[in-house]
């Protein structure tokens, strides 16, 4: 107990700065740079956490008490972020306002909470960030850094436009529905081959199904998000030779001075390249 205390009084002196929260790292990068210089924008969750597995340690508690604002996706990505309304002090927002979500392929299945993967969408939440800033500091202009932000992903959205469009495969399979507003956005067709248990076994009946509807489907590529370690897709790709391709889905920076820009960049050459366009 002493030491939550000694750490809640740390963060209270130590930010002469307004804390503004970001639920997770994706959103990270246009909300600091549509916040400005005057504020201390953090990702609540570390990159490379599991964001449907997490769990809260207390230093981000604290953070959640001290926060003055706190950006969710509004589509709870785990039993988490469920809990950060109840936790937090500060002035919650969603990121999804007013924008169109996605199913996974089925209704029972619950949102797609991957909208960030779709430059298009990202326009919207730019949108979300400034008016919702401007809400609760009134005083403060936050044009400039919302045109900067703005300006990159419309660069971002055109050259997935521009790219995506000379596609010679418009259809891919997808072991893990998470490329549904990229598709939908974009004029391509996600394929959804296995809804469940992608990462352990197969049997040999579920596999001969699974090779049926490839063949079915005509499906010459398949795509996976990065990391994600699936027995189906090595076999996919040692067994019958069906290229398989990671696309950086949870924005986990990998170089110096990565962000969302440069990372959804390299997702991008990575779609040329398997989906053969020009």
């Amino acid at each position: 107990m002493k030491i939550l205390v000694s750490l809640l009084l740390l963060f209270v002196f130590s930010f002469a700065k307004d804390l503004i929260l970001v639920s997770i790292y994706p959103f990270y990068d246009v909300v600091k740079e549509i916040s400005g210089n005057d504020f201390r924008v953090e990702s609540l969750v570390p990159p490379k956490a599991d964001y449907h597995m997490y769990e809260l340690t207390p230093r981000e508690l604290i953070k959640l008490y001290v926060a003055k604002v706190l950006f969710v996706s509004g589509i709870p990505l785990g039993e988490w972020e469920r809990k950060l309304e109840r936790i937090t002090k500060a002035r919650v927002f969603y990121l999804s306002r007013d924008i169109d979500i996605l199913f996974y392929g089925h209704k029972e299945l619950g949102k797609d909470p991957h909208f960030w993967v779709s430059p298009k969408r990202m326009l919207l939440v730019a949108e979300n960030v400034k008016k919702s800033l401007e809400e609760i500091y009134p005083k403060k202009s936050f044009e400039e850094g919302y045109k900067n932000a703005y300006s990159k992903l419309e660069e971002l959205h055109k050259a997935y436009i521009k790219t995506l469009s000379t596609c010679k495969y418009r259809g891919f399979g997808a072991l893990h529905p998470a490329f549904g507003y990229l598709a939908v956005d974009y004029n391509l067709e996600q394929i959804v081959l296995k809804e469940e248990h992608s990462h352990g076994d197969i049997s040999p009946r579920e596999l001969k199904k699974l090779i049926r509807k490839i063949k079915r489907k005509k499906i010459k590529v398949v795509l996976i998000p990065k990391g994600f370690h699936s027995k189906v897709a090595h076999i996919l790709k040692e067994d019958y030779g069906i290229p398989v391709y990671e696309i950086n889905i949870k924005i986990i920076p990998e170089k110096e001075g990565d962000n969302y820009y440069s990372i959804m960049d390299r997702n991008l050459r990575v779609l040329k390249k398997a989906l053969k366009c020009e």
